[in-house]
C-alpha cells in the first residue's frame, strides 16, 4: 500500500498557533472523555482541510495514534491532492466495496494514519453518511485510535457537517479573517447544535501577524533578543 505523503508548516510561529489548539484538544479528551472532532467552515474555503491536517499531524507527533477522516463525499478525488495515491475510502466501504482495513492509509508520519473520502457507491452522500455502516467504523475508530479528526464541507455548503456533528464527541467551526461573516458564524453553530452537536469551539484561520499579535501578545518570547539577552546575564552570574 502506498504511504500517504502529508507535510506540516515550517513556520514555527503558525506552528505554535497550532500546538495551542492542540492543547485545547487534549484538554477535551482529559476532562471529557472526548476523542472523535469534527472540523467544518462557517464558508466554503476557509481552510478547513490545511487545519484539519496540520492538527493530526501535531497529535501525532505527541505521541496519539491518530486518523484523520475525509469527510467530503461531494468533493471527487480528482480535485483532492492527499488521494492521489489513495483512492479507495469512505464511500466505498459503505457501500461493501472495501472493507475497514482497506481504507486505512498508512503516512509519513508514524502514528497517523488517513481515511479518504473513496470513489464508490451511486447514493447520494446524505444517505451513505446515515448509514449503519459509518456508526459502526466510527465505533471502531473509537476503540483503536486516541484522536479521530474528521474534515468536513463547511456548513452552508450541504447538511453532511451536521450528520458527522452527531458521530463526533466535539464540533470545531473554521472560519477566516476578513473571509467569514458574523452571521455565518453564528448560523453555522446554531445548524450544528440543531442537529445535536457539541459545539466546543472556533478556530480562526488566515490571521493576519499583525491581528495575532493583539490576540497573543508574547507569542515570540522565546525567539526575542532582549529576553535571550536577559536569560543570559541570569546564567553568568
Amino acid at each position: 500500500m502506498k504511504i500517504v505523503e502529508l507535510y506540516r508548516c515550517k513556520d514555527e510561529i503558525i506552528n505554535d498557533a497550532y500546538d495551542r489548539a492542540v492543547v485545547n484538544i487534549f484538554l477535551q479528551k482529559e476532562k471529557k472523555g472526548n476523542r472523535s472532532f469534527l472540523l467544518c467552515g462557517s464558508d466554503a474555503g476557509v481552510g478547513t482541510t490545511s487545519i484539519s491536517v496540520e492538527l493530526a499531524i501535531s497529535l501525532s507527533v505527541a505521541g496519539w495514534k491518530t486518523i484523520l477522516l475525509d469527510g467530503d463525499l461531494r468533493k471527487g478525488n480528482t480535485y483532492k491532492r492527499l488521494n492521489e495515491v489513495a483512492r479507495i475510502g469512505l464511500s466505498d466501504y459503505i457501500c461493501e466495496d472495501a472493507s475497514a482495513h482497506e481504507i486505512i492509509y498508512e503516512t509519513n508520519w508514524d502514528l497517523l494514519h488517513y481515511i479518504p473520502c473513496g470513489v464508490g457507491g451511486e447514493e447520494s452522500p446524505v444517505r451513505q453518511l446515515c448509514s449503519s455502516k459509518l456508526e459502526g467504523l466510527m465505533q471502531t475508530l473509537q476503540q483503536e485510535y486516541d484522536f479521530i479528526i474528521i474534515d468536513a464541507p463547511s456548513i452552508n455548503s450541504s447538511v453532511d457537517a451536521q450528520l458527522f456533528a452527531v458521530k463526533a464527541d466535539a464540533s470545531i467551526i473554521v472560519t477566516a479573517m476578513n473571509d467569514s461573516k458574523q452571521k455565518s458564524l453564528e448560523e453555522a453553530k446554531k445548524q450544528l447544535e440543531k442537529a445535536g452537536g457539541n459545539v466546543i469551539g472556533v478556530i480562526e484561520n488566515k490571521v493576519a501577524m499583525d491581528e495575532y499579535k493583539k490576540y497573543i501578545r508574547d507569542f515570540d518570547y522565546f525567539k526575542r533578543k532582549r529576553f535571550l539577552k536577559g536569560s543570559q546575564k541570569k546564567e553568568a552570574k
